[in-house]
């Protein structure tokens, strides 16, 4: 049934434009027969055509699926409890001030089918720092401040994806400025 809801969406915008189209190229001076059969004047081929095309893009946009805020739900023994996966990731982002060689932390936070949660850690370390202990230790971290914190306890992986070795002469996107020595 949504198939034929699309098509039959489809049938009537593509309709509509053409109708629209050739009132305007009648207003234009191409000749056109459904454009003389219609509306005689040219101002009410103008309206009717602009309208017309008007409504077309009008719909569309609206029709447009708006992004709705997610959440993360799950039980205990008090009820239901949900989370935004906003809230979480801005959560797990002021965990790059626990670490002096995190110099940014962009997390991404999904859930998955079967109900468990899969974080995606998106870091820029500074250089020099030990890229493999650096990872296992805040994917520890990432765990126990999703469980202690906000009572997250099924989670899925933690991967950590460097995305960027910063040089000395880069400043922290966070953190205290501390005198160079």
């Amino acid at each position: 049934m949504r198939i034929l809801h699309g098509l039959v969406k489809c049938a009537l915008s593509i309709g509509l434009l053409i109708f629209g189209f050739l009132l305007l190229a009648n207003v234009f001076g191409v000749d056109t027969p459904l454009g003389n059969f219609l509306i005689t004047d040219k101002l009410g081929k103008f309206l009717v055509g602009i309208g017309a095309i008007f409504l077309v893009l009008l719909y569309w946009l609206t029709a447009l699926p708006l992004k709705e805020e997610q959440f993360l739900t799950f039980e205990n023994e008090g009820g239901s409890v949900s989370i935004s996966v906003k809230a979480i990731n801005e959560f797990l982002a002021k965990l790059t001030d626990e670490f002096a060689g995190v110099v940014r932390l962009k997390p991404q936070v999904a859930a998955t089918r079967d109900g468990r949660v899969e974080v995606r850690l998106d870091v820029s370390v500074k250089a020099g720092a030990k890229v493999q202990q650096l990872s296992q230790v805040l994917q520890q971290r990432v765990r126990e401040s999703l469980r202690d914190n906000l009572g997250i306890t099924e989670i899925q992986a933690v991967k950590v994806n460097v995305s960027a070795i910063a040089t000395g002469e880069t400043a922290p996107s966070q953190g205290a400025d501390w005198p160079e020595t």
